[in-house]
């Protein structure tokens, strides 16, 4: 579709609003009209109604949540325009979270993710960890396009704002359990104390779920378990009087999942790893290491099916502290002190590229061959990443009142994150002795970074007439960064597992450490018009900042130690906030166009100082990026008990420029622009969402009816930076659709709710799973993971 096409869509849509609704219903009188709820949201650090509001946002209450019957914050990508949502299986509880064509999906933390996330005001530093579950969530707001004025920092995509419910001060328990398709089980409980001494609330929380892959392993002979998850914590409110809130909230998880079906795409005669073992290790199964032992089995049996002879684990524990102090200094400015600290520790133990595992066999080399340990299976190609990380932050706002017509939000923001990974050869007793290939690959390679981020910032809106008002904002950003690796190689052994003599690796023992900084100012300036109570026009720009950084996976001394820029992106919009029909007819539409400076991107570059053959992948500020595209968000209450829904959006991203080295040229000054031949991973060019919900009482009010159906749609996205050397589209993942139905029958009374729902997603998928990203190594390998389809299960909750 055409951005032109798009346009034309996007103003068809509204038009069709307009006409698709029963005119006569809303002919009605105003006392006889039903609105549509204000909408709260705090996209500007401070609490405005949603039409209000000059930004992209999105708006989630707990009721819509819950409609979406997810278990994780990934599932909401459902309602939002131009948003895609899914989980990394490459590392715990990881998220892949983009915003208008431009994510990020790496796990090495020392890469800074595009999309801010932000839990109950406490931005992550990394995306691990990040997909957590929307069991106790009281909202969630999904800023689109870049917030570099008021947001943590590196929110060059978006920002997704997540909030908790608060302590009641009320005593009530909630107990839920959600029973799915593949074994799948949850259980929850929410308990709120009564109010101690008139100003002490509390409340306590569990939360577990499991479930097992969607398809059955050919290996084991049944279907293995994914998901096992715990949670538990608690917050406790303290308002000693009118003037003071403190919000203290204490969160644990362990999470001991494995990860989703990983299938190997390599083809004979284009991919080492499909090719080595045919003439290398001749005891290999039939397929290990190709498609045909992997993808293909799973394509025939349409997913029901996959093969995997080694467990795909992805663990994660961790917890967190958060404190959240106000004080209302006077009627018109209050202070807030944002305090958090977060530990985690995750591991990845997998076979890298699916398929079957192999057996023990010599490898012929120049001098004499090397033996490969044991007599039991081993995977092909291993990977062992054990990670500690911490981080604390710490922000303090001055917000308020100067004047009637002006308003801000003013405040700094500090940051400590720390990480440290090892990673190489696995843990005794995993698979005996046996070592992939048994060649002079690093064994434990560590590194570690420490960073520190600073920032100042300041946000405001002057009402310059009673229609018209300027918004605006500043924020200077400064962050270190100092970075260590090391090196260790064990090298070939022999077949009483000692080192082959006179084998040395010569950068065995060799360490890094490095140290950068960088530091930018972002900010935004909007024009809002108001034309009347029911319709508001805007139109802005704003400057997003993502900080540079080290290369965590550098595999040699020259990689690793070299840095790489920030970069920005400056984003033009405009846009509307309308309501008619005495506020039973919301259209919201966006257009924006966004230019990318100084990507990061990784890149062949010769060694700085090496020889001719010397090339190594180096992460360098190598591409401009356009986007530009739509977004369009309709609701409308038909009746007392009928709510319809809308979104759409539309991306346009390409590559402008993309600046590598020309490797011919052995001085490695002469640059050549190979766009055309590079892939922009980003999310899908098209989404779009149509939903329908019924809500009623009967019997005097004692029960009450929901129904809700809606139809999903995304287009194609490209997942891989890499083309596919053969076109075989292995670097994209085809669109999907899909029907998503719920009923829920409720009591209405007094003393104890109780409900029960019955829900379907993805109801006319016939495969229990699809293809949900894809990676190309060129030359070495390509290999997906899975997604499951159609969920299907019960709901059952009790409120006291």
């Amino acid at each position: 579709m055409s951005y032109k096409n798009a346009l034309i869509l996007s103003a068809s849509l509204i038009a069709t609003s307009f006409i698709a609704m029963p005119q006569t219903v809303f002919a009605q009188d105003a006392e006889d009209s039903v609105k549509i709820d204000e909408i709260v949201v705090s996209a500007r650090k401070r609490e405005e109604s949603l039409q209000d509001v000059p930004i992209a946002v999105t708006a989630l209450d707990a009721a819509a949540i819950e409609n979406l019957h997810t278990s994780t914050i990934t599932g909401i990508d459902r309602l939002v325009p131009n948003v895609d949502l899914g989980d990394n299986p490459f590392a715990g509880l990881g998220l892949v979270a983009v915003i208008r064509g431009v994510g990020f999906s790496d796990p090495e933390k020392s890469f800074e993710p595009v999309v801010g996330l932000s839990i109950d005001g406490i931005f992550l530093s990394s995306n691990t960890g990040a997909a957590f579950d929307v069991f106790d969530l009281e909202k969630v707001e999904v800023l689109r396009g870049p917030q570099g004025t008021l947001f943590g920092r590196n929110t060059v995509g978006g920002v997704i704002n997540a909030t908790r419910t608060r302590p009641t001060g009320e005593a009530g328990l909630k107990l839920g359990t959600r029973l799915t398709n593949h074994s799948g089980e949850e259980f929850l409980a929410v308990a709120n104390l009564p109010q101690f001494e008139d100003s002490i609330s509390a409340k306590i929380y569990g939360f577990s779920k499991k479930h097992d892959q969607f398809a059955v392993n050919t290996v084991t002979g049944e279907k293995d378990p994914q998901k096992d998850l715990l949670a538990f914590g608690g917050a406790l409110l303290f308002e000693p009087n009118d003037d003071v809130e403190a919000l203290i909230s204490v969160d644990y998880f362990d999470d001991d999942s494995f990860g989703p079906p990983v299938y190997n795409l390599s083809v004979p005669g284009a991919d080492l790893l499909c090719t080595l073992p045919s003439f290398v290790l001749p005891t290999i199964p039939n397929g290990a290491g190709c498609a045909s032992g992997s993808i293909d089995v799973a394509e025939a049996s349409d997913f029901d099916e996959f093969t995997s002879g080694t467990p795909f684990i992805t663990t994660i524990d961790g917890w967190s502290v958060t404190s959240n102090i106000e004080y209302d200094i006077n009627d018109n400015l209050t202070f807030t002190s944002l305090t958090g600290y977060r530990e985690t520790d995750d591991q990845q133990l997998q076979n890298a590229v699916g398929g079957p595992n192999v057996f023990s066999a010599s490898i012929p080399t120049p001098g004499g061959p090397v033996f490969l340990l044991g007599a039991e299976q081993f995977p092909l190609l291993h990977q062992n990443r054990v990670q500690e990380a911490d981080q604390f932050s710490q922000e303090f706002r001055l917000s308020g009142n100067i004047n009637e017509n002006l308003d801000f939000v003013a405040g700094l923001y500090y940051l400590d994150s720390d990480y440290t990974l090892t990673g190489g050869e696995f843990p005794d007793g995993v698979f005996g002795n046996s070592r992939a290939f048994n060649t002079p690959t690093p064994d434990v390679t560590t590194a570690a970074q420490q960073a520190e981020a600073y920032a100042v910032f300041i946000d405001g809106t002057y009402q310059i007439t009673d229609s018209l008002s300027f918004s605006g904002g500043f924020r200077f950003s400064y962050e270190e960064k100092d970075f260590q690796t090391e090196f260790v190689f064990r090298g070939p052994l022999d077949t009483d597992g000692d080192n082959i003599p006179d084998t040395p690796n010569p950068l065995n023992g060799q360490t890094v450490d490095v140290s950068d900084n960088w530091s930018s100012p972002t900010w935004r300036a909007i024009l809002q018009y108001d034309l009347n109570d029911d319709l508001m026009l805007y139109g802005g720009y704003s400057r997003g900042f993502r900080s540079g950084g080290f290369n965590g996976r550098g595999g040699s001394v020259a990689t690793a130690s070299q840095s790489y820029d920030q970069e920005t992106v400056d984003n033009f919009e405009i846009g509307a906030r309308a309501e008619f029909f005495d506020n039973r007819l919301r259209i919201n539409p966006t257009g924006f166009w966004g230019f990318y400076n100084d990507k990061q991107e990784e890149n062949l570059a010769r060694v700085p100082g090496g020889g001719p053959t010397e090339i190594e992948t180096f992460v360098e500020n190598a591409s401009e990026v356009e986007i530009k595209g739509v977004e369009l968000e309709v609701l409308g209450r038909i009746t007392p008990e009928i709510t319809v829904r809308g979104a759409f959006g539309y991306v346009d991203a390409e590559f402008d420029e993309f600046l590598v080295q020309d490797l011919s040229d052995l001085t490695g000054v002469s640059f050549i622009d190979v766009s055309d031949s590079r892939n922009l991973r980003s999310g899908p060019d098209e989404t779009a969402s149509v939903g329908i919900n019924y809500n009623n009482l009967f019997f005097d009010g004692s029960i009450g009816l929901n129904l809700d159906a809606s139809y999903n749609y995304q287009s194609r996205i490209t997942t891989s930076a890499a083309q596919d050397p053969l076109g075989l589209g292995r670097d994209s993942v085809a669109g999907n659709s899909g029907f998503d139905f719920s009923a829920t029958v409720s009591t209405q009374r007094e003393g104890a709710n109780v409900s029960l729902t019955g829900f379907i997603n993805d109801a006319f998928d016939d495969a229990p799973g699809r293809l949900g990203t894809s990676i190309v190594i060129p030359g070495i390998f390509t290999f997906a993971v899975g997604s499951p389809t159609r969920i299907y299960g019960l709901e059952a909750t009790v409120e006291f």
